[in-house]
């Protein structure tokens, strides 16, 4: 059983105390609620059960919003003065943005019946897993964020215990029935810690003792290749891109990105999906984006070039940042 780490007193009975002493199994499943809470909405304004935002593009612009949230410090644990030490999320803002971006390109039913008979199957599966993947980094990442943003002492002890099965009752229950758990859990070894998350958390909490500067701006980059190593190694690669049917699917969309109206691979520093300043994209041009070591390198041109525009256009950055945090309700 874990340890205690926290109390909370409640009030079931009036002028009554009663102790609730909380260990990390419960906190990791507390965070696990709040990443699905994140992506959920009333039933009906009189009701107050939640259920599943339906549409992908929605779910993007949410997800989006909770990062671009995070990295602005702007939750009730948020520090403003150490504003940029989730540097990851800030990135991934942008990264999210750009997945709704794909997940909007592809009609929803019943329109998708009304393309071309030959493009619907890959465009279903691009569809599906783009989704997918989306949805389960967040489930993943959003907990490890929030957990150290409000139990930050007990990060360290408490990151081995994280394990999505070892919840009980109605959390439970909301994470079984959560889209593609079965597959996505097994696969995501119950979304336990990684040597990636230990390094990159371990650099963020570095970075909290660094005046702003030099200094401060190379462990909040370190912090970043650490935790987009997790995301794209032991998240995305096992996940969606060792699928065979979407591996061809990525290619063959590849092979028509000089066609007009076909999505580019492209990271724009934008609100847009798109930008015509060379400095506010980077656009993958050879490789496979299944390919894992091909894919790295991209992420890594997109992170060198963040960086970059993070030291040398910061005011620019944040405003777009900004901009993707008030998504939150995106329906």
């Amino acid at each position: 059983m874990s340890a205690p780490i926290t109390t909370f007193k409640t009030n079931a009975k009036e002028c009554s105390v009663h102790e609730v002493v909380l260990g990390c199994d419960k906190l990791w499943a507390m965070g696990q609620e709040e990443a699905i809470r994140r992506l959920s909405k009333k039933r009906s304004s009189a009701s107050s059960k939640y259920e599943l935002i339906s549409d992908f593009g929605a779910r993007a612009a949410r997800i989006a919003a909770a990062y671009a949230s995070f990295y602005l410090e702007q939750s009730e644990d948020g520090k403003p003065e150490l504003k940029g030490r989730f540097y990851w999320m800030g990135l991934a803002a942008f990264a999210s943005k750009q997945v709704k971006c794909g997940l909007d390109f592809i009609p929803n039913d019943p329109y998708l019946a009304l393309t071309p008979p030959i493009v619907q199957p890959p465009l279903r599966i691009g569809k599906n897993a783009l989704g997918k993947g989306n949805f389960w980094l967040f489930q993943d990442i959003f907990v490890w964020h929030w957990f150290y943003s409000k139990y930050k002492d007990q990060f360290d002890e408490c990151a081995p215990e994280r394990n999505a099965r070892s919840c009980e009752g109605q959390i439970k229950t909301n994470i079984d029935s959560l889209p593609w758990a079965d597959d996505a859990l097994s696969i995501l070894g119950n979304l336990h810690v990684t040597d990636e998350i230990k390094s990159g958390f371990k650099a963020i909490k570095e970075s909290e003792t660094l005046p702003i500067g030099e200094a401060r701006r190379r462990k909040q980059f370190d912090s970043l290749m650490a935790i987009a190593d997790h995301e794209q190694r032991k998240i995305l690669q096992p996940l969606i891109y060792k699928d065979v049917p979407f591996r061809a699917t990525l290619k063959m969309q590849a092979g028509f990105e000089w066609a007009p109206f076909v999505p580019v691979r492209v990271a724009a520093f934008s609100t847009a999906c798109d930008v015509k300043e060379p400095e506010h994209r980077v656009q993958m041009s050879e490789g496979d984006l299944y390919d894992e070591n091909d894919r790295m390198k991209f992420i890594s041109s997109i992170a060198q070039q963040y960086h970059y525009l993070m030291g040398a256009q910061e005011s620019y950055m944040e405003r777009e940042i900004r901009t993707i945090s008030t998504w939150a309700n995106a329906q």
